[in-house]
Order: structure tokens, then sequence, then C-alpha cells
């Protein structure tokens, strides 16, 4: 059947304004929808692409140098682990990766067979990596699990002592948990109640600062209780020592994680900007930046004010949006030089400042299964405060709450590995696979199964890329936080919503979400297949110059594209949309501030035969063409580039 050309500008349904009304206004002086001939304006955060469009710059994505191969250093059985015979292997491996730590790195080995975790393991030296026989040969199982009576102290040791520092955490039964409550010497110590996005909360903590004052030094009953919406409560009690001189250094593992990499994070005072953060800087002006020198890393910060919350229109209730990590490479006075240039703004008036940050480096996880067996929301593999980090085939079975994560993490590499379910999927931040105020992390190769949301960004993760992926069962997300300039490119995105998922194929939260916020500019759909049973991308608002290139959406219900609340200046060019269910036009501008979009060049099968309905008009339409819906799915795009990273890599030094 031959070509039908889609009505032009002139013929479509605008939903028009009054006769000489002004066109909206975009909600601040745009940035992103930038022209290679415009060189005034290119900085080094931009590319241009070998197809005339202006990219984000993600060069220096994943592990500097590509993931290493480390030398053994260690192997678990001289720690005293043995596998299959069914007993703890924590300690083993704690011990292992200190020991290898302490020598300045290398591989900690576990040989073929299943090891067993009945506690959390923390890595915090830099150069460790944990390397088993590969996925299918060598297996963790992670049994760590509440007592049957359903409360317990993880920390601090029955009879230990507690000093100002010391860290009092307490776990109880999740299912049902509405509130724990900590005591000492029958004095309320701390507090915490469900919440809306609690989650399956199982953990809560104090110091035991709280105590100092209220108590004398001595031994006195620490208690813990928990209570239900049964109205049922369980406890438990230890005997402590409390004294308040105690400068308390024990390391505990962290109970977020089955095993974590864990950085110091920030360190050190926060130092205000003398001068804005432009984007595309290279230099930031302090007010004073006597305590950094060259080699530091710091992270800048743009606070989420009332004014650049009124300004985006963010009712979000708590949430961070603008981060962003960097390396010093030169002090010249009050004034610092980085590696990378800025990706977005960080302005003076906001309050934005910068401050040191101590990561772990050069750590990993490789060839390797982790099954976790209890419903406990704790994460398989975390990279938290981490740079240059890594999991190479990998296969997580059966997480508590994420698979592997990144969270404050820059460089690091998420590659060749297979996230299979989760056990918890009740909402509140669960059973996702992606990066969290993360920057420059890449994740290539994975497969997933069963996640909510997978991939996704959220909360400042900025110029990260998610590519060849295959996601079973789950929707792609830009999930919260002002997320800007990533890309997910070549990946298989089959979204349903069985698993917690909305059903989009895609989706970016809007500014009145109380939970997540509005999203930010330039994030990027490059050559990707998305299934849906809603819209194939949902844009909830304040996104700027998105570009959506050479994909395919086959969506159940709705439209291809779908924008609203200042969604603006987009490029929609080249993609093939297969809408079934007859009346849904290819893209619908819902709000006539969606103002500046082009959409060029895209065929459409089914759906009503419209290229774009709604009250704003595109700035562009054209050569876009309309066919009906066909008995087979149409081919996918196939850009003459099939991967904008790949050509970055080769191409821009």
């Amino acid at each position: 059947m031959r070509w039908m050309l889609v009505l032009g500008v002139a013929g479509l349904a605008w939903g028009r304004a009054a006769a000489g009304a002004s066109p909206p206004k975009r909600p601040w002086a745009p940035q992103y929808k930038l022209r290679p001939d415009e060189k005034q304006r290119l900085t080094p955060a931009d590319v241009v692409g070998p197809d005339g469009i202006v990219y984000p710059n993600w060069t220096r994505c994943g592990v500097p140098g590509g993931i290493p191969t480390v030398p053994a250093a260690a192997r678990i059985e001289d720690f005293g682990a043995r596998a299959d015979d069914a007993n703890d292997d924590a300690a083993a491996l704690q011990a292992a990766c200190r020991a290898v730590g302490a020598k300045g790195g290398g591989a900690v080995v576990l040989g073929p067979g299943t090891y067993c975790l009945d506690r959390p393991v923390t890595v915090r030296r830099d150069g460790v990596v944990i390397r088993g026989a590969g996925r299918d040969r060598t297996k963790l199982v992670f049994r760590y699990a509440v007592p049957a009576a359903g409360a317990a102290f993880y920390w601090p040791p029955a009879g230990s002592r507690v000093g100002p520092d010391t860290r009092i955490e307490l776990h109880c039964r999740p299912t049902g948990l509405t509130k724990m409550t900590v005591s000492l010497g029958g004095k309320p110590l701390h507090t915490w109640q469900r919440s809306t996005h609690s989650g399956n909360t199982f953990s809560t903590y104090t110091t035991g600062r709280a105590a100092i004052g209220k108590l004398p030094d001595g031994r006195h009953r620490l208690r813990g209780e928990g209570e239900y919406r049964d109205g049922s409560t369980t406890s438990c009690e230890i005997t402590v020592q409390l004294d308040s001189k105690f400068p308390d250094e024990r390391p505990i593992p962290a109970s977020h994680g089955a095993i974590t990499f864990q950085g110091l994070g920030a360190d050190g005072p926060k130092l205000p900007l003398a001068r804005d953060g432009k984007r595309g800087d290279t230099k930031l002006t302090l007010r004073s930046a006597k305590s950094l020198a060259a080699g530091d890393r710091i992270r800048i910060e743009g606070p989420a004010t009332p004014r650049w919350k009124a300004l985006t229109k963010n009712a979000c209730l708590w949430g961070l949006y603008r981060r962003y990590e960097l390396r010093v490479e030169r002090v010249e006075g009050d004034t610092i030089h980085v590696g990378q240039p800025l990706r977005i703004e960080f302005p003076v008036i906001d309050g934005s400042f910068v401050q040191k940050v101590v990561p772990i480096r050069r750590g990993g996880i490789e060839g390797l299964t982790i099954r976790q067996v209890e419903d406990l929301w704790i994460t398989a593999v975390l990279f938290e405060n981490a740079w240059e980090c890594w999991a190479r085939d990998v296969k997580v079975r059966m997480c508590g709450r994420f698979p592997v994560y990144g969270r404050a993490a820059k460089w690091c590499e998420v590659r060749d590995c297979v996230f299979d379910d989760a056990h918890f999927k009740g909402g509140g931040g669960t059973a996702y696979a992606g990066w969290d105020h993360c920057c420059d992390c890449l994740m290539e190769n994975v497969e997933t199964f069963k996640l909510r949301h997978a991939p996704l960004f959220q909360w400042a993760a900025s110029g990260c890329v998610i590519r060849k992926g295959v996601f079973h069962d789950s929707d792609a997300q830009w999930h919260a936080g002002w997320t800007n300039e990533n890309l997910i490119e070549q990946c298989v995105v089959r979204s349903v919503r069985g698993n917690g998922g909305y059903g989009y194929g895609m989706w970016a939260s809007p500014p009145e979400d109380k939970a997540h916020g509005p999203n930010g500019p330039r994030n990027v759909v490059y050559n990707c297949d998305i299934a849906s049973e809603r819209a194939g991308l949902w844009m909830g608002g304040m996104n700027e110059s998105w570009l959506i290139l050479h994909n395919r959406f086959v969506v159940g219900s709705g439209a291809g594209v779908y924008a609203r609340t200042a969604s603006f200046d987009h490029t929609i060019r080249g993609n093939v949309f297969v809408l079934k269910d007859g009346r849904s036009p290819m893209v619908q501008l819902a709000t006539d501030d969606c103002v500046g979009v082009e959409i060029e060049g895209n065929a459409l099968y089914g759906g009503n035969g419209q290229a774009c309905l709604g009250p704003a008009k595109p700035a562009k339409l054209s050569a876009n063409e309309a066919r009906p819906l066909p008995n087979d799915l149409p081919p996918r795009p196939q850009p003459a580039v099939p991967s904008i990273y790949e050509w970055q890599k080769a191409h821009v030094k």
C-alpha cells in the first residue's frame, strides 16, 4: 500500500488561541536548542553529531579506560570460607576484602559453588574486587533475616559500649509495620513512623548522642519496639554500657546492601560560589578555595530554593535536583579548574556551593550470582559515594530492593548483567535498575525481568548512558529530580503494569508530583524499541529540548508522544509509531506552553492518522507520513549511525 502524507501545519486541529493572542512563552530562557553553526553558543558540554544535531557530551562516561582486569590477591578460602557447606561466609568475605584493601587492592577470588552470607558485607577500601568463577558457577545466597521474634538490634552488640557516635540500629519485620521506637533506660531516643513512600522499610537508627545528657554513664537496657497495622507489637532488649567519652570507631557493615562499596562522601565545609556556574564552564569561582587542591574530588550543588521551585513549578516535598561531581585539576586563588564542563547552571542566587567528597574508587564485583532469600528492603550490590567502580557478569535473583544500584556515583559501570525479579514491588522506591544521584555512569548489555522501573534515572542523574539493554515487564523512567543529559540508546523496553510499572513505554515525572518533581533538559532516546500498554513517551512537564530520534514505539492505547506543562523545544525525528487504538495522534502537545517542538520525518501506523494534536503549534512539522495499521509490525528505523554514544567515542577528543 502506498504511503499517505500526513496533513501539514495548516490542516491540523490546534484548538487555536483567539486571534491576535500572544503565543505562550517558555518558562525560562532556553539554552539547549542549539544549531551547529551557532559557534558562540556551543560549549565543551556539546557535541555536534554526524546528523547535524547538537548532543550532550558522553565521551567520558563509564569507567575511565574501561573496566580493568585486576590481579587476584586472595582466595576467600584463605579466610575460612568453604563452598557448598551451607555455613555463613560473611565474616570470611569481609575479612578478605579488608585485608586486600589494606595492601592496596586486588581481587578476592571465590571459586565455583555456593557461598552463604548471613550478614551484609561492606567494602570501604579502594581497589577491591570481589570475583567469582562466572555467574553460572559461583553463587552467593544472602540469608540475612530479622529473627523470628520480629525485632532485633543490628547494632550495637549486646553488652558493648555506646558512645556519642555509636550507631543504634533497630530492625523489625516489615510487613504491616507502622512505627518503630528506640529507648534506653526507659528514655525515648528515636521514633520512626510510616509515611506514603516508606515502602518496605524494616530498619531505623539513631546514635548514642541522643542519650547523652538524658542518662548517666553506666549499664542500661536498650529497647526496640515495632507496631503493626493489626495492632500487634514486637520488641527486643539488650543491655549496653553508656559511655559519653567513648570514641566509637568500629566499622559496621551497611545494612542497606548485601554487598556495599561505600565511600566516605561529603568531607569538609560547603564552599559557596562567588559567581554563577554556567553551562559549559570548566572553572568555578568560589568565595574561598583555600581548602581545595588539585586532585580533590568535589560535588557542586544547587539547592532547591523557593525561587527555583517556583520557576520550575516543582511541588515535590523533598529531594535533590542539581548536583554534579568533578575532579579539581588546579587551583588559582579562589578559582578552581575542573576536568569536565558543567551540564546545567548553578546560580549564586540559590546558594550554590562546592563541597569536597571522598569516594571509594576502583572497586568491583564480577562473575557471580546473588540470590536474596528474605523479603527485606536490601539492595544486592550498592555503589554509594563511589567513583570508577563496576559490576560485570553479575546475575541478581530476587533482590530485596534494587539489584545493582548506584547512589552518588561517578564514572561507574554496570555491564553484561542479568537482574531477575524483586521480592517487594509495593511502591516507595523499589525494584529499579538505573542511576540515582549519579553522573557519567554507564549501563550496557543488561537484561532485566519483572522489575517496576527499568531503565531508570532519578535525583540529579546527569550525563549517564543506558544502552544495549533488554528490559522485560517494566517501564523506562526519568523518575524524579531534574535528571538531565542522560541517554537511552539501542534498548528494548517491554512495558506492562503488573509489576508496579505505570504502563507507559517511557515516563517522566511531572512538576506537580509531590513525591518526584520535574525532570531537566536534553535527555535523549536514540534507536530504541519500545512497546507499551499506554502512551509511548509521557512527558510530565518542564522538560527542555529532549531528543527523540530513530525509535520504534508500539502503543496499545494513547499517543506516541504525549507532552504537557511547558515541555518544550523537543526534536522528534525519524521515529516509527505504531498506534493500535485508532484514536490517538502521533504527538499530542496537551497544553499551549509546549512550544518549539520539531516533528520531522516520522512514520505513523494506525492511530487517527494525524501527526500532532493539541493547543500548541509545533515549530516544525514536515515529512511525516501516515499509513493504516498493518497486520505485522513495521521494521524499526535504521539510522545511519546506530549508536550516537559509540560515534562520540570514536570521533570526539
